[in-house]
């Protein structure tokens, strides 16, 4: 564990060295293409940084936070886009920016943020609902193997919200930004393309906009047609996020890719795809327009992520005891709380 420990802030040691020449030096560069050749030594080296760590819990963070979003953010930054543009006014705060999952909020001069009293009440419940779907799976040799399965995406789904929520606390503390919160409550998502686009990792959703959604769109147009031009670009856009749950499993395996990420979530782009002609096309299905009763319509797209997550997405995750691994660190790490704390 110790040993593990100083590998992991020799890792990040090295992506903040880095960035702070992405700051000083690159930064200074024109932006466009000899900018972006100055990046790529660094973006390179953050896609090999995660292959020096074994703990499951820093592979993912590492993976997830450099390799794909400082990454994403650095290729938008060579063009002066993206949240590193224009370059914050200090370093810290741009090192945040590029490797944290925080996006800043734009108030108007005469707004004031506001802090929820019961979005942080509904993230306690979350993490309560975590730590006990956590412990369910230490008593899973004394329930059904599927319920203990099932169980698996639903405690992701939370688990995924409150780590972000914890890594969104360093820089409102010690910098007071205002963030834009990374989930919108995605289990109440009544289509696909509300799951996707608007309430789940907002973060993921937002750079993979701007870096490839965003310029596919015009090329779209001048082969489709501008009431179609979204159609591919969604496409590409999912199949590219599949690319980086490829590189994630890699990360955490070792193993060449299954494509079971990508084929998941290329199947979620065509079936938004499919939602969002049938939107157009304004459907009939017996008689009346393509639309359920919210309710309904959030139970079947919940059905349909947990199913499809569990079958397609998790399975080389459960097929290779990568859940398994997470589940011994957590039980580390609660010990080791427990002997800090001298709770028995």
């Amino acid at each position: 564990m110790e040993e593990e420990l100083k590998s992991f802030v020799k890792v990040w040691v090295l992506a903040i060295t880095s960035l702070c020449y992405s700051y000083y030096i690159a930064a200074k560069i024109p932006k466009g293409f000899l900018r972006l050749l100055s990046l790529l030594p660094v973006i390179s080296l953050f896609l090999f940084l995660p292959m020096n760590l074994s703990s499951h819990s820093y592979i993912l963070a590492t993976s997830i936070f450099l390799s794909w979003y400082a990454n994403f953010k650095l290729l938008l930054f060579s063009f002066d886009h993206g949240p590193l543009s224009p370059p914050p006014p200090q370093l810290l705060h741009f090192i945040s920016i590029a490797s944290l999952p925080i996006k800043i909020k734009r108030y108007p001069p005469q707004d004031k943020p506001q802090t929820s009293f019961l979005g942080t009440i509904i993230l306690a419940i979350k993490v309560a609902i975590t730590i006990m779907l956590f412990e369910a799976y230490n008593y899973g040799k004394h329930l059904n193997t599927n319920i203990v399965l099932a169980l698996f995406p639903i405690q992701f789904f939370f688990e995924t919200e409150c780590l972000y929520a914890v890594f969104q606390i360093p820089p409102k503390f010690f910098f007071g930004f205002e963030l834009e919160p990374q989930f919108n409550e995605p289990l109440l998502a009544n289509s696909l393309q509300d799951f996707w686009g608007r309430r789940w990792n907002l973060m993921s959703s937002d750079v993979l906009r701007q870096l490839i959604y965003n310029p596919l769109r015009p090329i779209s147009k001048r082969i489709i047609g501008d009431r179609w031009k979204s159609l591919p670009a969604i496409l590409v856009t999912f199949f590219v996020s599949g690319l980086m749950h490829e590189l994630i499993y890699y990360h955490l395996t070792h193993l060449p890719p299954t494509w079971e990420a990508t084929c998941f979530l290329v199947m979620h782009g065509i079936c938004v795809d499919v939602e969002i002609v049938m939107k157009k096309k304004k459907v009939i299905l017996i008689g009346r327009k393509w639309q359920f009763l919210n309710v309904i319509s959030r139970l079947l797209v919940l059905g349909f992520l947990l199913v499809t997550a569990r079958c397609i997405l998790f399975a080389p995750w459960l097929r290779n005891g990568i859940y398994e691994k997470a589940y011994i660190e957590y039980s580390m790490a609660i010990n080791f709380a427990k002997g800090v704390l001298h709770i028995h």
